[in-house]
């Protein structure tokens, strides 16, 4: 794989996980504490990590896009295509203790 395909595979992992434990964030007196996903309750904290990992995650889907466009195209690495993988990379830096990590993916 190349080092855009391994990134994003990366991010998209990192936001999986995000959303799965987002249900562990629930206030200790919550009926819903053992449930996962959007539920109903007033518990803030599920929802903001769900709302942050949807707005990663459709950030990373744009860049990809932008790239795979502009790769189809024959125009490799124009600066939207830099723009968009330095973005992919800010995306990717809150994970950088995570055991995949690769030191070229510092934005």
């Amino acid at each position: 794989m190349d080092t855009v395909t391994d990134l994003a595979s990366f991010v998209h992992d990192r936001l999986d996980e995000e959303e799965r434990d987002a249900a562990l964030f629930h206030e200790l007196d919550c009926p819903n504490s053992h449930r996962t996903g959007r539920i109903s309750c007033s518990c803030p904290c599920p929802d903001r990590i769900l709302d942050r990992a949807a707005t990663r995650r459709d950030l990373l889907r744009r860049c990809e896009q932008r790239i795979r466009r502009e790769a189809e195209g024959d125009l490799r690495w124009s600066r939207d295509s830099i723009l968009a993988f330095q973005t992919m990379k800010a995306l990717a830096l809150p994970f950088e203790l995570h055991p995949t990590w690769r030191d070229n993916w510092y934005p």
